[in-house]
Formats: structure tokens, C-alpha cells, sequence
């Protein structure tokens, strides 16, 4: 009997952490899209790491456009993640890079017109991204940091239909810049 009482309290701990892993908490932010972000002198260490990052990259992002970044703070340590563009193509979609600082760490790289970040439910918030795949389509992926760095935990494309092209921008919306 008691074995099987304790079989049942993992069972029902198990469920109850991976429920609360698939689904992000409401949004707290949004960023990318069109919006230019803010400009910042990073560290000399953490401006190595972004420009080394940068230059992996097939086409690397050099233009004024790609010179201003986001910045939150992920997971409530009091400092500031950054999120900067390392390379963009002509549809607007971006791959990103997330940065901190003291030490300079890359946390992950994604690729996403824009992004949001949702209210924290563990150690890091969970962030959303849409990246345009043209029309009415586009391919919405969650990321979630395991261990120091931030991975992508899921994906789906997402369809547009008649009378609603875009049901993600209308449920979500797009950044204000």
C-alpha cells in the first residue's frame, strides 16, 4: 500500500512539473521586429564574445540597424541579459544571440522576426519567437534555458485562413517600438 501511495506522489510530482514546463506564463515583453533596440557599451570582454559570435555567422550583421540590442533581465538576478542581432535577412528574420555580462557568457542563439518573453515560472523566463516564413505563414518555437543556456523545447507552423491571415500576430502582437 504504501508503495504503491509513493508511486502515485512521483507520478503526480512528474506530471505537475512537466505541465508547468510546456506552458509559458503570460507575456512580460516583447522585442525585435522592426524595432532598433537600445544602444550600449558592453564590457571589453563581453564585446570579444558578441564580435567572435558575430563572425561565425554566413552574413554577419553590420549595418546601423543591427547595432542596438534588448536588454532583460532573465532571471531575476538583478542584471541584464542582451539580446543582439548577429545576422539578418532581407524578410526580417534574425538570428539572435543572448549575451551576459560578468562573465561574458553566450546563453544561446535563435533564429526570429521578433520574440517575447514570458513571466518567469523557473530560474529563467521562457522566451516565444516568430520567424516569417512569407504569406500567412510562420513557425512559433518556445526556448527554454537548460543548464546556463537557452534551447528551443518546441516549434510548430502556423497557417494563416481566410479572414485571418496572421493568427499569431493578432493573438500576440507585434513589438511597439
Amino acid at each position: 500500500m504504501k508503495r504503491n501511495i509513493g508511486a502515485a506522489l512521483v507520478f503526480t510530482a512528474c506530471l505537475v512539473t512537466s505541465a508547468g514546463a510546456t506552458r509559458p506564463g503570460p507575456v512580460v515583453a516583447k522585442f525585435g521586429g522592426e524595432c532598433e533596440g537600445i544602444s550600449f557599451q558592453p564590457t571589453p570582454k563581453l564585446a570579444t564574445l558578441i564580435r567572435r559570435t558575430k563572425q561565425r555567422q554566413r552574413q554577419p550583421c553590420d549595418s546601423k540597424f543591427c547595432e542596438g540590442v534588448f536588454a532583460y533581465d532573465l532571471n531575476g538576478d538583478g542584471r541584464l541579459e542582451y539580446f543582439v542581432r548577429l545576422a539578418c535577412g532581407a524578410t526580417g528574420n534574425c538570428t539572435w544571440g543572448i549575451f551576459s555580462d560578468q562573465p561574458a557568457r553566450l546563453r544561446g542563439t535563435f533564429d526570429a522576426w521578433f520574440f517575447s518573453i514570458h513571466r518567469r515560472n523557473a530560474s529563467w523566463n521562457a522566451l516565444t519567437t516568430y520567424t516569417r516564413e512569407g504569406g500567412d505563414q510562420g513557425i512559433i518555437a518556445t526556448l527554454r534555458n537548460r543548464r546556463g543556456a537557452y534551447v528551443q523545447t518546441s516549434d510548430h507552423t502556423e497557417r494563416g485562413y481566410y479572414g485571418n491571415w496572421q493568427p499569431f500576430l493578432k493573438r500576440i502582437g507585434v513589438p511597439k517600438c
